[in-house]
């Protein structure tokens, strides 16, 4: 079989770091590959070393000549922001195909899961995982040999994961490498895994969990090889020594070569050891000053509004926070999480708030994490950024800052790298050092674990625990939420209702109980709203070509569940579907 691409020793340094030695990696027609790796480890810039973005040090790439890549980025252009949903989409065409093509780039819309009555929604409104889909569907207009994709599932909710998954599984035309951070994501739409650590790939034609599994038997027999190797090291050593002091007290000569042969054997043994993996170097560590009280955070008939103060989304009638609870916040794109979130924040910066009332115990001390990570996009070093990220009141000085970088394995060369050109990861990462530093007692984290590794969610995971630090989370990673919520709070029908698990909220999104798909609002910003009342069944005003693609979409819909094992069926939605496509053929009779 001929490789669409092939990688072949190849070598990348970065500011002095070397992130990968003599790499290879296949790619082939039908490989759908998962790229898994500590951050830092070099995932994107080996997509854009690929992409040709950057330049190895040593090595090659090789691809069959006229190979059209297509590429996902990590994050949305800011020029993007300002454009409707379909001509962001449309851009990536040149002017002449754009009339001819159009209605390509509205089926992969359809496909995507998007409808046409937000075709034309500016796309700073979508939430970040639609602007993800977006990104998805300007690559996939290319037609590309080969698809690369930089973490698409971050800020994705479960419905728009599902328009994802779904895609890769069963309609996505090409082979692809994707990077992701999502156990679930990577078993159910990968055939082969390739990690990337101690700058080296491990390749597997496997699934994840099986490749995970596979490496750590790997890790395994090589740590007991290792162990060999080391203690016959030792034993040569200790037999060199007691020859040569035996040469030495003897004045035998022979005695002494050999204790020199068994030394220069002994030094090739050390330097052919089994590798051993070291792991990320980085770490994560979140220090909180813990608070003493009945109540750390109340709410008393808080209304929660867009940000435009156009519509009301939420009300909060009673509800108290007590210190080291870890209260998670639950509930589908749009019926807001993430405002709830802002409103809480903006109160306690002393923002007036007309809605209902929000009080903090007076100790309490507040640290926000950004879903957007907007703060670090800016031309500042490392160093300079966490000096303004630290509160007035708290004592920093710059050997602490210093101090924090190296501990969160940061090397010193990297210090003055500027914050906004760093990897999602890095970003992350940052992030949690200035919470470290500020030592807050109460914190907000809107999606803290979208750009960091597996091997770091866990690491959060635990620091978040051992912190005592209140706190209250949204996040889309439910194994993330299981580990760490010790509440459970659902916003559903515009009210916040506390359950005693994610169970129902989980269920109720699988059994569509809730109408889920039709009432899906824009996204996690809130701008903008559609009407939720129209769901998959506003149609009306959709020219004939339009409604042609509809039918088409709603026809494998509606054939696919059927053709699932009963008790996996959806009968409320086929008769949905079913009924759209009764209303659609009538009208174009």
């Amino acid at each position: 079989m001929s490789a669409l691409l092939q990688i072949i020793d190849l070598s990348f340094s970065r500011s002095q770091n070397t992130l990968f030695e003599n790499l290879h990696l296949s790619i082939n027609a039908g490989d759908r590959i998962g790229l898994v790796g500590h951050n830092g480890c070099g995932k994107s810039s080996l997509l854009q070393l690929i992409r040709g973005d950057e330049e190895a040090d040593s090595g090659e790439i090789r691809t069959p000549r006229g190979l059209k890549i297509g590429w996902v980025e990590q994050f949305l252009a800011p020029s993007l922001g300002e454009k409707g949903l379909l001509e962001a989409v449309l851009e990536v065409l040149d002017q002449q195909d754009i009339a001819s093509l159009s209605w390509m780039a509205e089926s992969q819309l359809l496909t995507l899961g998007f409808k046409t009555q937000q075709f034309h929604i500016p796309v700073k409104d979508l939430s970040g995982g639609q602007q993800n889909l977006l990104l998805l569907a300007r690559a996939l207009l290319l037609k590309p040999d080969l698809l690369l994709m930089d973490e698409p599932g971050n800020h994705m909710d479960i419905l728009a994961m599902g328009h994802l998954q779904n895609y890769l599984t069963s309609q996505c035309p090409c082979p692809y490498l994707i990077i992701s951070h999502d156990r679930h994501l990577l078993e159910k739409v990968c055939n082969k895994t390739v990690f990337i650590r101690d700058q080296r790939s491990y390749s597997f034609d496997l699934p994840f969990e099986a490749a995970a599994l596979r490496l750590e038997e790997q890790d395994e027999t090589a740590e007991k090889h290792r162990q060999l190797e080391e203690n016959e090291i030792k034993r040569l050593q200790a037999t060199a020594k007691r020859l040569a002091i035996w040469g030495r007290e003897h004045d035998n000569e022979n005695l002494s070569r050999k204790a020199k042969t068994i030394e220069k054997r002994a030094a090739k043994l050390d330097g052919e050891k089994t590798n051993i993996s070291s792991g990320s170097g980085l770490s994560l560590r979140l220090d909180t000053l813990q608070l003493a009280a009945k109540q750390i955070l109340t709410l008393e008939q808080a209304k929660i509004f867009t940000p435009n103060h156009e519509r009301q989304l939420l009300e909060v009638e009673h509800l108290v926070i007590r210190p080291g609870e870890r209260v998670a916040l639950l509930g589908i794109n749009g019926v807001g999480k993430s405002s709830t979130l802002e409103c809480i924040r903006q109160s306690f910066a002393g923002s007036e708030n007309n809605s209902g009332e929000i009080r903090f115990n007076p100790r309490a001390t507040l640290g926000y994490y950004d879903q957007g990570l907007e703060s670090l996009n800016v031309s500042q070093t490392r160093t300079d950024w966490l000096r303004d990220q630290i509160d007035s009141d708290i004592t920093c000085d710059n050997d602490t800052i210093k101090k924090t970088l190296i501990n969160a394995g940061v090397d010193y060369q990297d210090f003055s790298r500027q914050v906004n050109t760093l990897s999602g990861g890095e970003r992350a990462r940052m992030m949690f050092m200035a919470l470290q530093l500020n030592q807050p007692n109460l914190m907000i984290l809107d999606e803290p674990t979208n750009h960091i590794d597996l091997f770091g969610k866990q690491q959060l995971s635990e620091q978040l625990k051992a912190s005592g630090a209140t706190l209250l989370i949204t996040s889309h990673d439910r194994y993330f939420l299981e580990h760490i919520a010790t509440r459970w709070l659902w916003i559903n029908n515009g009210s916040l209702q506390e359950i005693n698990s994610s169970d129902a909220f989980y269920q109720a999104l699988l059994d569509n109980t809730q109408a889920v798909e039709s009432s899906v609002q824009l996204g996690e910003n809130e701008h903008t709203t559609i009407d939720t009342t129209a769901g998959e069944n506003s149609t009306e005003n959709s020219n004939e070509e339009n409604a042609l693609q509809r039918i088409d979409w709603l026809e494998a819909k509606l054939r696919d569940d059927k053709a699932r094992k009963t008790k996996n069926q959806k009968p409320v939605l086929q008769e949905q579907w079913q009924q759209e496509l009764d209303k659609l053929w009538s009208q174009l009779e």
